[in-house]
């Protein structure tokens, strides 16, 4: 939960500096479950090391 609420952050500080006021953002997370990925050469995600984490 606190990688979501740094990119939330993160996400307004920098739309920010565009001028877009911080009351005017609003980010939506679509998750999908790396069982659901297909990857490097039609693997599912969750068999293979993808040499970093993706659960946020």
């Amino acid at each position: 939960m606190e990688a979501k609420r740094n990119l939330y952050r993160e996400t307004v500080d920098r739309l920010g500096a565009l001028g877009i006021p911080a009351d005017h953002v609003t980010i939506v997370l679509r998750e999908s479950a790396v069982e659901n990925w297909g990857v490097r050469r039609g693997q599912a995600a969750c068999d293979v090391d993808l040499g970093f984490n993706v659960n946020v």
